[in-house]
Formats: structure tokens, sequence, C-alpha cells
């Protein structure tokens, strides 16, 4: 019994040593007393609104030491390295294409790229995955960071609008415009102008010049052929010989061949590939040169208008000065 008693005497000794009049640590204080952040008497909406206090406080102090941590999360976003509002690209026509998408910080993201066509959209890739019906299509991944597009054999109608997306909220996108360019390819003159019919004397050098302008892509192997016969490498004939000449804009190779004959006769072509082509028809005839006919036909033409015009002059005087003249 007397333990009982010793036990509640001491029991009330510590409640009433407890400080009444201390806030817990971090809750804003007041000159009313508080326990555990709730006031005696207090309303249980009066206590939600003191736990929702704390929970705030709590809240604000742990965004804190993240910040303090890991730093501004704004900063963890992935982002384009070599990011431009639109970016173009060019190819070449039959070409392959290549359309960089570098994303620096990709973390858990995933890249994908889409076509755009008005306002259509369709997925090409994702990942590593391409899902796009198209076999020329494909990811063409590029360490460390490169999620690049891959376009084999261009057409025309891959010209376009594309997008890199990187799958954040909103998506990351970088946009791409493919425009698509056909080599331009003639056979030229002396004067430099174009021209697809040529003459010579038997005996005399054909020298037939083309020159392939519009190349984004830099390419110096031009094939020449006689009908279906490939001259670049015809040894059979002798005398035959190509020189190429290489610009920052126009590609002009040309094509010797000595000592003609009749034999030489024929349609010739120059071209770049399967993607552009020029041709020229050559007649290699005996006797005086065929140009040189032409111009003396063209000399005797031009006297006979020069005659027809004078004699209408001279009759429209005539019945001007003689208007009853014939009545």
């Amino acid at each position: 019994m007397l333990f009982l008693v010793a036990y509640f005497a001491l029991a009330a000794t510590l409640v009433f040593a407890l400080p009444q009049d201390l806030p817990p640590r971090g809750i804003p204080d007041s000159n009313e007393h508080r326990y555990g952040g709730i006031e005696s008497g207090q309303s249980s909406d009066s206590t939600g609104a003191s736990l929702s206090s704390l929970w705030s406080f709590s809240t604000v102090t742990e965004d804190r030491y993240d910040h303090a941590l890991h730093g501004d999360q704004h900063e963890l976003t992935p982002y384009f390295q070599d990011y431009e509002n639109e970016t173009n690209i060019t190819a070449q026509l039959g070409s392959t294409a290549y359309l960089n998408c570098r994303v620096n910080r990709l973390r858990d993201k995933t890249v994908s790229w889409m076509r755009r066509d008005g306002e259509n959209i369709k997925l090409l890739t994702w990942g590593l995955h391409t899902y796009s019906n198209d076999a020329r299509y494909s990811l063409n991944f590029e360490h460390p960071n490169n999620w690049k597009l891959q376009i084999k054999y261009t057409q025309r109608r891959d010209q376009g609008s594309y997008e890199c997306q990187v799958s954040t909220h909103p998506p990351t996108v970088l946009y791409v415009r493919l425009n698509i360019v056909a080599p331009v390819v003639e056979i030229i003159d002396e004067r430099g102008s174009s021209v697809h019919e040529k003459f010579y004397k038997t005996g005399s050098t054909i020298e037939l010049k083309c020159t392939i302008s519009q190349m984004p892509q830099a390419q110096t192997f031009i094939l020449w052929r006689h009908g279906d016969h490939m001259l670049n490498y015809d040894t059979s004939r002798g005398g035959i010989s190509v020189k190429t000449d290489m610009s920052s804009s126009v590609i002009v190779s040309t094509l010797f061949i000595a000592n003609a004959t009749p034999r030489d006769s024929g349609n010739y072509t120059c071209s770049l590939g399967d993607v552009a082509t020029g041709s020229v028809l050559v007649h290699v005839l005996n006797g005086e040169h065929p140009e040189a006919m032409q111009q003396g036909s063209g000399t005797k033409d031009l006297f006979s208008l020069f005659h027809v015009v004078l004699l209408a002059i001279a009759t429209t005087i005539f019945n001007t000065l003689y208007p009853t003249h014939g009545r």
C-alpha cells in the first residue's frame, strides 16, 4: 500500500514539473500557453490548422535540404546539346541523310523521332526501336548522346519536318527540317551553253564537257557512257581520257576521244550514279564540217529575208507616190 502511494506521488511531481509555456521547436510562439502545438480548450478545427502548419514547416525544411543536396531541380532536366529553334539539314537525292539529336542528362527519359505532315504526326522510332514500316528509316545511336535518325536512299517525299522528342512533361522537342536536292547535270559547249547535239569531222578530237551543280555532298566519280558502253576505263579503243575538276559549287568533267571516226557517233551520257544524267548526240561525218555548212546556210537565209523586206518597202513607197497607178 505504501508503495502505491509513493508511486502516484512521484508521477504527480513529474506532471507539475513540465513547462507549460514552451512551444515545440519550429512552431511559432504566441502569448497563449500551448502543449504539443494545441492550445488548451482548442477545437478540433484549430487542431487541424496547427497540424497543417507543422506539415508545411516540415515540407519547406525538406525542400531546402533536397536543394542543398541535389542543387536546382531545373538543372537536372534533359536538354539538347546543339539546341536551335529549328535545324535545317540538306541531303542529296538518293543519298543517306542523318538527322542528329544530341541529348544531355537524359537519365530515365526516352528519345523518340516523329515525322510531321501538317497536323498528322507519325512515330518513327522510340528509344532504340524503329516503328516505321519504311525500312529506309532507322535509329543509329552514336555514343555518347547522339540519337541519330538515319534515312537511306532519300527520295523527294522525305523532304519535310521532323521532331526529336524527349519524354519529359511536357515533352522537350527539337525541330528538324530536311531538304532534298537533286544535282543538275548539263553537257555544255565552248561558250558554256547547254547543248544536245554536236558535229565533228573524221580524225578530229571529240571534246564533251559536263557540269554538275547543286551537290550538297562532295562527289567526284562521274560516269561517261557511249550508248551502254562505259568509257571511264575503256582501254580497248585507246585515245579516251576523262579529266574532272572540282570547285566549291560545280564539278566539271571533260571527255576526250582522239581520232574520231563515224563509229564514235551516237548518244553520250554523263551521269552521277542513278541520281542525275545529261546527254548529247554526237555526229562524226566526212567532208565539210556540218556546223560550217549550217552557218553558210544561215547567211543565205538572212540575205533572202533582207531582200524580201527591201522589196516590200520599195513597193509601199511606190504606191504612196503613185496612188492611181494600175487603175
